[in-house]
């Protein structure tokens, strides 16, 4: 946890798997505009990880990883510039307090 733009709210035990994919997060974090909050929880029967990140412009993202190849670095990146973009023109789902015409 070395980037200050990006902030892990929930809690890592020691030896957690769950550092090296936070790592992973950061660097996938690093070229996108932030700053960021992530949460990050562990599957307890599976391998799987369910990444959430905020951001305070109201943009949030939910990614399930259910498999090494969605736990890259990249992967998450790519993934996550996709949401933003349709956050920043608009196209994601509106907030509980906005109307649509």
């Amino acid at each position: 946890m070395t980037n200050p733009h990006i902030t892990l709210v929930t809690p890592l035990v020691a030896d957690s798997p769950d550092h090296s994919l936070f790592a992973r997060v950061e660097q996938a974090l690093e070229s996108l505009p932030g700053p960021w909050k992530v949460g990050l929880a562990h599957g307890d029967a599976v391998d799987w990880f369910v990444l959430n990140v905020f951001r305070d412009d109201g943009f949030e993202c939910t990614l399930l990883l259910d498999g090494p190849l969605q736990q890259t670095a990249v992967h998450i990146r790519d993934r996550l510039a996709d949401a933003l973009q349709r956050h920043i023109v608009g196209a994601s789902r509106p907030r509980k307090d906005e109307t649509r015409h």
